[in-house]
């Protein structure tokens, strides 16, 4: 496993099974991840969320046709409570475990693209762009894991909706208030 030992697992009470059987193989067409959650699925289905200041990372294995889809509100665990989709530190490595030893896609052909990440609230200090931090630490994480970003639209002020079809690897983002534009 990518960074999760059975301790980490305990805690955060994840069961992988329950994730993969419920996601991978589940009937409806469309799948929707909350917020602070992520979903894997095959072909053909569409993964979708909608995002603010969270972020939203894409995994695709273009091979397989699996996709993941990881809904991330905060940039670090630092060992508080919640779904472990919720951080960045611990929903990166997480989705990239079910995607290789669940799913089991070859690391090697995993692209990812990055979403979302907005300054949704003026505030007066870079330290509480939120979206910023979000960012910077998913690029941190999908480079430390040599997992290519191949599309990104983050930033900004407004939100975001994204759905991937797992059948093309193409991911359509819309921004609140403007065009799709498929990523």
């Amino acid at each position: 496993m990518l960074g999760f030992d059975e301790k980490t697992i305990l805690k955060h009470d994840i069961d992988y099974g329950r994730i993969l059987t419920m996601e991978l193989y589940n009937n409806e067409n469309i799948v929707t991840v909350g917020v602070g959650d992520l979903k894997i699925a095959r072909s053909p289905k569409i993964i979708r969320t909608s995002l603010g200041s969270c972020v939203g990372v894409v995994l695709y294995d273009r091979i397989q046709k699996i996709g993941g889809m990881l809904h991330l509100m905060l940039p670090n665990c630092n060992d508080r409570d919640g779904k472990p989709g919720k951080y960045a530190d611990t929903g990166i490595p997480l989705l990239l475990d079910l995607m290789i030893n669940r799913a089991k896609s070859n690391k090697n052909i995993l692209t990812a693209k990055i979403f979302g990440g907005g300054k949704m609230f003026k505030v007066s200090s870079e330290l509480f762009d939120i979206g910023k931090t979000n960012i910077a630490e998913t690029k941190r994480l999908l480079m430390h894991y040599n997992i290519k970003i191949t599309a990104s639209r983050v930033g900004g002020t407004k939100g975001h909706q994204i759905s991937l079809d797992t059948e093309t690897g193409i991911v359509q983002s819309r921004i609140f208030g403007e065009s799709v534009q498929p990523c």
